[in-house]
């Protein structure tokens, strides 16, 4: 087992260790009331589990690791742009959050939680961030981008990925009525309608909705509570077996396991910042029998 040196410094509490986990630098939390692990690569969370249950998150057994790969799985830091950006001109989706090595700046224990802070490397200064996960009984992670020496326009989300028993089985509490645009078809404006939100195909809906979720997943026997904060739009996504099988980094047959729910600022919902301005968005996820 190998541990990263710019990390090692930091005082760590009891619980807490650096490992190699998937032959890259971890962030690896075993405590009574949770385990959990955190990559240095894209500050980025791949698993939660409070004690006495399965796993929040699901992470594909095909992800790539390591340095400027995109973990699949997890929860992705999205940022400093949503998809293509705003004007669809970006070549590398969903910003460059996920594709750097963070820095573990701090890890301490909060009565039965544990509390870690990732930031970027001192080399990003047109805009820096901050991560910080509260891993316990519930699970909380806050993204804070702070502008530099100039203005900036900026998209961010928490590209959640959900486990769940079957995705076919699942309803969506919390997004009833409201508008959204589908990116399955051009980002054409729609409505949800009145009830519970079903998946039965290929979604990727951008909603204008920041309120809790609630992800009711007949299969498993439980319900995934999702608590935004900071977020103007949620977004939905499974890509079904229309479009897996053009994603090298999901096996075509793990589609059913994974519903994303992303609490975003995106679309027409950025967020404008001055020089040296910042801007949180987080998420509080539990989980419910």
């Amino acid at each position: 087992m190998s541990t990263p040196s710019a990390a090692s410094t930091v005082p760590l509490p009891e619980g807490v260790a650096l490992e190699t986990v998937h032959g890259v630098d971890a962030v690896v939390v075993d405590t009574p009331a949770a385990r959990a692990v955190v990559h240095l690569d894209g500050a980025h969370l791949t698993s939660w589990a409070p004690t006495g249950e399965a796993d929040l998150l699901w992470l594909s057994p095909d992800s790539a690791y390591g340095p400027r790969e995109a973990i699949r799985g997890g929860i992705p830091l999205v940022g400093p742009w949503f998809g293509p950006g705003r004007d669809g001109a970006m070549q590398v989706k969903h910003g460059w959050l996920r594709t750097i090595t963070w820095e573990l700046a701090a890890a301490s224990a909060d009565g039965e939680d544990v509390v870690l802070e990732l930031v970027t490397p001192q080399d990003a200064v047109k805009l820096t961030g901050r991560a910080v996960f509260r891993i316990g009984r519930e699970l909380s992670v806050d993204l804070t981008l702070t502008a530099g020496a100039t203005p900036l326009e900026v998209e961010a989300a928490l590209h959640t990925y959900l486990a769940v028993g079957d995705v076919r089985r699942i309803a969506l509490e919390g997004l009833e009525s409201a508008d959204y645009l589908d990116n399955t078809r051009g980002l054409a404006a729609d409505v949800l309608g009145p009830g519970p939100m079903r998946l039965t195909g290929s979604t990727d809906r951008i909603v204008d909705a920041a309120g809790e979720v609630v992800v009711t997943d007949e299969a498993l026997g439980r319900r995934l509570v999702s608590s935004p904060r900071g977020t103007a739009k949620t977004i939905v996504w499974n890509p079904w077996d229309e479009l897996v099988t053009s994603m090298g980094d999901i096996p075509d047959d793990a589609w059913p396991e994974f519903v994303c729910v992303e609490p975003a600022v995106a679309k027409d919902r950025f967020v404008s910042l001055r020089p040296g301005a910042a801007h949180t968005i987080g998420v509080t996820y539990r989980i419910e029998r």
